[in-house]
């Protein structure tokens, strides 16, 4: 957005002005558990649900209110979550790497959790 008005995008390679400027959502973060630590990455729908806000919400909260927007960054900080991650391995100048991106992020549920448990410790007993 050009910070002229925000209903407008300005594109950075062409220099021109676009009407109705939408705001994309990219995230990248650090998950943690018992077994270790991942970086993924999350795009706009799983974003706007682990953040609990609309990407035109945090958009316009960059643009008028800096503070405001880095504490919506830090709300789901030390939360609990179930994310399903696919890896993909990519290679860029000879390195591969494995690129870890969330396609579902949800609040915990403790009953369907218990219950998995459950079945879980029923399988060795």
């Amino acid at each position: 957005s050009s910070g002229i008005n925000a209903e407008y995008g300005r594109c950075e390679k062409c220099n021109r002005l676009y009407p109705d400027f939408k705001y994309r959502l990219m995230l990248s973060v650090k998950l943690a558990d018992m077994s270790g630590v991942e970086w993924v990455t999350l795009f706009q729908e799983n974003g706007e649900k682990l953040l609990g806000r609309s990407t035109q919400e945090l958009g316009q909260l960059k643009e008028t209110a800096d503070e405001q927007f880095d504490k919506a960054l830090d709300e789901p900080l030390f939360r609990r979550y179930t994310f399903k991650i696919r890896g993909k391995l990519e290679t860029w100048n000879d390195e591969t790497r494995t690129r870890m991106s969330v396609f579902n992020v949800a609040d915990i549920d403790p009953v369907k959790e218990s219950e998995r448990m459950l079945r879980e410790i029923a399988q060795f007993a």
